[in-house]
């Protein structure tokens, strides 16, 4: 998502005031040119500023997790890394997801006090009154304001993280030794990008709610003992046995979570597999063969996914159903009892219910079920991120003549034969640690003119020796050198080295 304009200077967001952003007004003029023109072109979008582009995002958090990998290197955590590279910014704006609860807690609670006005014979002056009134107002206000703010700057928060993920997951492609991407297909990748990566910004979403939400809940059950005494232990029985049973659901989760993109994998493997073969030998009579191995691994897919609908309904089904059966219970305890229908108490648990209902019961339950699925995102993300890499070998020296210019050490120019050669004294390379295929005692010499014609089968080791030169073979034993400029067109790709 960068930029590639080098000037920021057009984004009205830099140099807006606070009132100004807090209200977006520095979006007018691009709704104004909206509505005259009636579309907009890429050219009319502001230039993205220089912290928020994906460049800053990626080298932020790719310098976190090398640190990370270099400091635990057998056990390197990608929520360190995550950690360190977003700061305490995004748990400062819990504070005002808090302030939200909070107006959403005292607005009923002035309203009962105002319902006392309109009760005969009451002794309430009209400008106290009034007073509660225009508190009321305000505190419904500053709760629009502040949770809307919240959302905003939440997400831009989750969106950046997110940018980062897959950044760190496309330059890690980029550096992968061959080795590595013939264990990987490009399905599995795609997946990593588009489910993995997207799971961190659910996650950080909802985040906040982990800890708020106990905590506003323990505020509601207290206003409910100050009006019913002993009734509130039913709402704070209830309440707690849905807080309770959320690390089961967690658990189930991440279960049924792991099964799924386990399935999902072997899916995408699979298919690939049958699509590069058919390209290669042309085996279109294994048709029917193919779609019954596909549809038998796709039906066990949607059996996972089904159990994962099945238990997110059951959660869904807790959460809907708070305010009703926290209203059956408790009034159904206070009719049994013969204790008086106060309507006040009627009005503020309406509003604190229906409160706790979304905020306390609903968003808590979407953090524990996103955190659950990036934590097993993550653990496949880290297992991708930790695959081998290329390296330079220094069994493996190639020099241009552009380098032994440039370089001003007399005794590296001495070492360094000008001449364009290759050398190769080959042991032994093969591909898989403990694989079949070798190669072995390979010696030769090349010089300009000289022509060497390897031939075999299909299968014999011809591609894998021209490997083996450019340092692409996963393992190697001897010594090769490759002096001068060349360049090797092989049937699959192009590659040119210096």
């Amino acid at each position: 998502m960068s930029s590639s304009s080098s000037s920021y200077d057009s984004n009205p967001l830099l140099h807006a005031n606070i009132f100004s952003r807090f209200f977006h007004h520095w979006v007018t003029p691009l709704f104004k040119k909206s509505r005259e023109n009636g579309v907009l072109h890429l050219n009319d979008l502001y230039d993205l500023p220089a912290h928020l582009q994906s460049t800053e995002l990626t080298d932020k958090l790719e310098k976190n997790w090398f640190d990370e990998v270099k400091r635990c290197p057998n056990n390197p955590s990608l929520i360190r890394a995550t950690l360190r590279t977003v700061g305490w910014k995004p748990f400062a704006q819990s504070i005002l997801a808090f302030l939200n609860g909070l107006f959403r807690i005292i607005q009923p609670l002035i309203l009962t006090v105002l319902m006392s006005f309109f009760e005969p014979c009451s002794w309430m002056p009209s400008w106290y009154a009034w007073l509660l009134a225009f508190a009321t107002i305000i505190a419904t206000l500053s709760s629009s304001l502040i949770i809307h703010q919240y959302v905003h700057k939440i997400d831009i928060y989750a969106m950046q993280i997110f940018i980062a993920y897959t950044g760190l997951i496309y330059r890690k492609v980029l550096r992968l030794s061959l080795y590595s991407m013939n264990s990987i297909t490009s399905g599995e990748i795609t997946n990593l990008l588009a489910n993995d990566a997207n799971q961190i910004q659910l996650a950080a979403i909802f985040f906040n709610d982990m800890w708020i939400g106990p905590i506003h809940l323990i505020l509601v059950i207290c206003v409910f003992y100050y009006f019913v005494k002993y009734i509130a232990f039913i709402a704070i029985g209830y309440s707690a046995f849905l807080l309770l049973i959320q690390p089961l659901y967690s658990r189930m989760f991440v279960s049924i979570r792991t099964k799924i993109l386990q399935i999902t994998d072997e899916r995408i493997k699979i298919m690939s597999e049958i699509i590069k073969s058919m390209r290669i030998v042309k085996m279109y009579c294994w048709e029917t063969a193919f779609i019954q191995k596909i549809c038998l691994i796709r039906k066990r897919e949607i059996i996972q996914y089904t159990f994962y609908a099945i238990c997110n309904c059951i959660q869904v089904i807790f959460s809907h159903n708070y305010t009703t059966l926290i209203f059956l219970m408790m009034y159904g305890t206070m009719w049994s009892l013969n204790i008086r229908l106060d309507t006040r108490f009627f009005a503020i648990s309406s509003c604190l219910l229906g409160y706790m209902k979304v905020y306390c019961i609903e968003f808590f339950s979407y953090a524990i079920r996103d955190i659950s699925n990036y934590l097993v995102a993550r653990k496949r993300i880290e297992k991708f991120l930790l695959l081998d890499e290329c390296e330079r070998d220094t069994r493996l020296l190639s020099s241009s003549h552009l380098e032994i210019s440039s370089s001003n050490k007399i005794e590296i120019i001495n070492n360094i034969i000008q001449e364009v050669q290759v050398k190769c004294n080959l042991k032994e390379a093969h591909w898989e640690k403990n694989g079949v295929f070798k190669l072995q005692n390979i010696i030769f010499d090349a010089h300009p003119g000289d022509l060497i014609c390897i031939i075999g089968a299909v299968g014999s080791g011809k591609s894998s020796l021209l490997q083996t030169l450019t340092g692409e073979i996963g393992f190697f034993e001897g010594k090769v050198r490759l002096h001068g400029s060349f360049c090797y067109v092989p049937q699959e790709a192009c590659k040119y080295f210096n």
